[in-house]
């Protein structure tokens, strides 16, 4: 049952909705203009309205009113040029000191009118040219693979205006984690694109992930950015049958950055703190560790598909708290596609992150230096070790815990071992 707070003044009512989950974690929705609460309560509000009427606010005195908001017309919208006229009235709205969402809200439906009448950008001349230099480089060169990577971005632009209309409207609801479907509903074509397109995974042993239960996957950590979660999280949501999310841990660090910690947050992943763990097995969710952690993605290059050493291997702790079965994952592709070659470490304590990588393209060609390589990939989801059977008092056996963190960082190894030597071409 959820349980609203005490009622504010409507001039006082806060940005975030007011209601209280029975957990006592604050709903995490925005409230709707002018009220306490989101769409989903709204309920809660106007029964608190009727129990207890706000005071009148009191008549506004100085400057006269402000002018009315231009509204965006369709049938003008037809170029973006048309859509940036109207940040004049927007501007004068915030300047006249009315609510600025309203008129940000108009500029993200003009924006969002007149990119659907752009066509996506194509340029056949270039993709033919691209082709004919690129011939016999396999299928990185195809012109079929940028032209879909341009509709694939345009797409993706429509897609996130059309996201922040809902956001700055109050049309959106998350669960308990914070995971918002409409963000990977925007996310997921460009994940596909990288999964099928880009990187070409393939993958074998999705059989051994349940389709519903509590489990725990293991993986290799590389790439100095985590595409390879990202990846496994694709692979499961896109070939298993049951289609299941994959809840990935991640470096606390993320939580501090900027729009990367509520993006991930959003996708359903949650910091790598053992709390979270048992909590997301004990709700019989699909969970993803990386035991190597930020040594893993920080290896240098010469130490490609070498496990760094596992810690103090307290997932194995939190699987057998919860006797849930763990999955030991080999990532194959992903060591190559920032080969890192140094560390600028003044500039990681500047920052306070765990490195600041050096490849042979960044930071020397600034943005463009941080696309990935398109190599090719394999992720190998192994066989499960049970841990039901040890009970829940083997965490506390320092014995059983080594013996398990050993067992899987072994079958991770033997398998990368097996597949770098079957492989050819990491193209």
């Amino acid at each position: 049952m959820i349980e609203p707070t005490e009622p504010t003044e409507p001039s006082l009512a806060p940005r975030q909705c007011a209601a209280t989950t029975r957990k006592g974690s604050q709903c995490r929705n925005p409230a709707l203009p002018d009220r306490a609460y989101c769409r989903m309560h709204t309920d809660l509000d106007s029964r608190l309205q009727t129990a207890h009427p706000p005071d009148p606010p009191p008549a506004p005195l100085g400057p006269p009113s402000p002018l009315p908001l231009a509204k965006p017309n369709p049938a003008q919208l037809t170029t973006l040029p048309a859509a940036l006229e109207l940040l004049p009235p927007v501007r004068a709205t915030i300047q006249n000191q009315i609510s600025p969402d309203q008129g940000v809200l108009d500029l993200v439906r003009g924006l969002r009118i007149a990119l659907h009448r752009l066509p996506p950008p194509r340029s056949p001349q270039m993709l033919t040219l691209l082709h004919r230099a690129g011939h016999g480089a396999g299928d990185l060169v195809q012109p079929e693979l940028w032209g879909e990577l341009g509709e694939l971005l345009h797409y993706q632009l429509r897609a996130l205006l059309d996201l922040l209309e809902k956001r700055l409207s109050g049309n959106y609801h998350t669960d308990p984690y914070g995971t918002d479907q409409d963000v990977i509903t925007l996310m997921r074509p460009l994940f596909q694109f990288l999964y099928r397109r880009w990187w070409r995974i393939t993958t074998s042993g999705l059989a051994h992930v349940p389709a519903h239960g509590r489990a725990m996957l293991l993986a290799n950590h590389s790439g100095v950015l985590p595409w390879d979660a990202t990846m496994i999280t694709a692979a499961v949501y896109e070939d298993h049958p049951a289609r299941r999310l994959v809840r990935s841990l991640y470096l606390d660090w993320f939580s501090h950055v900027p729009i990367i910690a509520p993006l991930f947050t959003a996708l359903g992943q949650v910091a790598a703190l053992p709390a979270n763990a048992v909590r997301l097995l004990e709700e019989d969710e699909l969970i993803c560790i990386f035991p190597e952690g930020a040594k893993g993605i920080g290896k240098p290059f010469s130490h490609r598909y070498r496990l760094a050493r596992f810690g103090r291997c307290g997932f194995v702790r939190n699987a057998l708290q919860t006797g849930a079965p763990i999955i030991p994952v080999a990532v194959i592709g992903a060591e190559e596609i920032y080969p890192l070659i140094g560390d600028l470490t003044p500039v990681a304590r500047l920052i306070g992150a765990p490195f600041f990588p050096v490849t042979p393209f960044f930071p020397w060609l600034g943005i463009i230096g941080a696309i990935p390589l398109p190599t090719r990939w394999h992720i190998s989801f192994l066989p499960p070790i049970a841990t039901a059977q040890y009970g829940a008092a083997a965490a506390d056996d320092p014995l059983i815990v080594l013996m398990l963190c050993e067992q899987v960082r072994q079958t991770i190894q033997h398998e990368l071992d097996q597949r770098i030597a079957a492989r050819g071409s990491i193209f």
